[in-house]
């Protein structure tokens, strides 16, 4: 791999950077201190610059990613604010001794640790209104309700921006609780009206990359990767009363399944 190299002398370790992450800072759409305070992130969470480490200048880092000072300093401000770094005046800019660490999401395959993951963050609605069509459905996915309530929030942890999510609630179920499905999680009030029962949750996750809005709502690079969940959930007439597309935060969500096989398959080899 071609890099180029700078050497960082007493200030701290050296710094590398590969000319494909250049390519990317200079090509890839989006806020180019998003993608720096991204490369600079990594170093951290890999351990290349490990606890109590003095990052080199930021000239020197300037020159390494080849931008400005302004926009070292812009991506450094965000790893402060995450509590990565502390700037210490006449000193420099150290990687904090202690790191908190990320809240992560677990994607639920049962309904208890659905319900247990989606109340562990807060949401923050962006916008609400009636929405002009249907959500587009999918074969078997059920039969659509005569109007929705389009829902749009991000929801975080700690003050951190983890998860945008696009949701199409029944206008029947909306009206019944307006002001709570705007700022409450939206499943456990569903649950908690009477006469609504949930007849099956269906989930299908992707992975993928985020967009311009995706990036901007969670503060991310554009691209950066993403765990997509589409959630339906429809009544015992099959009607969709709720369609939720969610995007989890590539480095924030994790996958964790149980399988409990009965017994061992019959003349297994």
């Amino acid at each position: 791999m071609e890099v180029i190299q700078t050497s960082a002398g007493a200030s701290g370790p050296l710094a590398t950077a590969s000319l494909s992450d250049i390519r990317i800072l200079r090509t890839s759409p989006g806020k180019l201190y998003l993608h720096v305070a991204n490369l600079l992130r990594k170093r951290i969470e890999s351990e290349e610059w490990g606890p109590g480490t003095r990052l080199p200048a930021l000239k020197e880092l300037a020159a390494e990613f080849g931008v400005a000072n302004v926009t070292l300093r812009l991506a450094v401000a965000i790893l402060e604010e995450e509590g990565l770094v502390r700037r210490e005046q006449g000193r420099g800019t150290f990687v904090n001794d202690t790191i908190e660490p990320k809240p992560t999401f677990s994607v639920g395959f049962d309904w208890p640790s659905l319900l247990k993951m989606i109340t562990k963050s807060l949401p923050r609605l962006i916008t609400s209104y009636d929405a002009p069509e249907a959500p587009p459905l999918q074969a078997g996915e059920g039969t659509p309700a005569s109007s929705y309530r389009f829902i749009k929030r991000v929801n975080t942890v700690n003050d951190v921006p983890c998860l945008f999510t696009k949701a199409y609630l029944d206008s029947a179920l909306y009206v019944r609780a307006p002001k709570q499905f705007e700022t409450d999680t939206i499943i456990p009030v569903i649950e908690a009206l009477p006469g609504v029962h949930v007849a099956r949750c269906r989930q299908v996750l992707t992975i993928g990359q985020a967009d311009l809005e995706t990036a901007t709502l969670l503060n991310i690079p554009v691209n950066a990767p993403m765990g997509e969940v589409r959630r339906i959930i429809t009544d015992r007439d099959g009607v969709v009363i709720y369609l939720n597309e969610v995007a989890y935060r590539g480095d924030l969500v994790k996958f964790e399944i149980d399988l409990y096989p009965e017994k061992e398959a019959v003349g297994a080899t």
